[in-house]
């Protein structure tokens, strides 16, 4: 994606530079290392194919040596230590080709046995790289890379549930105590009411045994006076009576109905 913002003498750089930088130093190594063919016996145009054998090796290794390790497959680890040895061999040859030319060392017994070694090491070390099976290996490999996702999913998920039910618990405590809470809340409630029911009964059934109580014959009574009414409930006060309809109609001896009248009087007054 950050090619597509580049210039595009940058992109055409990018793009045609390594190839092109690749084939010049494939160029460049290629009288060297015929010369070391030369040097090790060998004649005519088996030369040429020293550099085949020494540089053109090193790239195909450590291409090789990249794509396994990218891929996780088997023989990352081999092709990495060929195509050192690989760049390591072509680099020798370059040096010594260039100082036996120049007259500052001369060929040996050593050299020569080594040069003549180079084919059949590249020869074996391909042979091992691509007897390897990439592609049966790289499935294995993916097939435990799924297997540890999966596992890893599990884990992550059961963890997940785990801090879920927690909660869904936590919750469900609360919501339990705030029903104890509502409960006995009600039940005393449902107690006042039963209380303030009862009362209501006591009053009503003394305000009627009141009132079914013949009347005095003659004259009908008298009003209470506001004053004796007043001095009357200061006095059941004092006294820590419960002043009510009935009460104060027992005082007065009027009837509970006249009590309740008398009370709002003096309540209002």
């Amino acid at each position: 994606m950050s090619s597509m913002h580049m210039p595009w003498y940058a992109r055409t750089v990018f793009t045609a530079g390594r190839p092109l930088v690749l084939v010049a130093a494939l160029v460049m190594s290629v009288p060297g290392e015929i010369r070391m063919a030369e040097l090790a016996g060998w004649h005519g145009w088996i030369t040429w194919l020293m550099p085949v054998s020494i540089s053109a090796y090193a790239a195909c290794a450590a291409v090789i040596s990249e794509v396994r390790r990218r891929a996780q497959a088997p023989g990352r680890v081999t092709a990495t230590i060929g195509a050192g040895a690989a760049l390591g061999l072509a680099l020798s040859a370059q040096v010594v080709a260039h100082l036996i030319d120049q007259g500052y060392m001369a060929t040996s017994a050593v050299l020569v046995a080594v040069v003549s070694s180079v084919p059949p090491l590249v020869v074996a070390h391909m042979l091992h790289m691509a007897a390897t099976p990439p592609a049966a290996m790289s499935a294995e490999q993916r097939i435990a890379e799924l297997e540890a996702s999966y596992a890893q999913m599990a884990a992550e998920l059961a963890e997940s549930l785990g801090l879920e039910g927690r909660v869904l618990v936590s919750k469900a405590h609360g919501v339990k105590n705030s029903y104890d809470e509502l409960t006995e809340n009600a039940e005393v409630l449902a107690g006042e009411v039963d209380e303030l029911a009862e009362e209501l009964v006591e009053e009503l059934a003394a305000s009627r045994a009141a009132e079914a109580k013949p009347l005095r014959q003659g004259r009908a009574k008298k009003a209470v006076p506001l004053a004796v009414v007043k001095e009357t409930v200061a006095a059941m006060k004092a006294e820590g009576a419960k002043v009510s309809g009935p009460t104060l109609a027992e005082r007065l001896g009027c009837s509970v109905r006249s009590a309740y009248r008398y009370l709002g009087e003096v309540r209002a007054a």
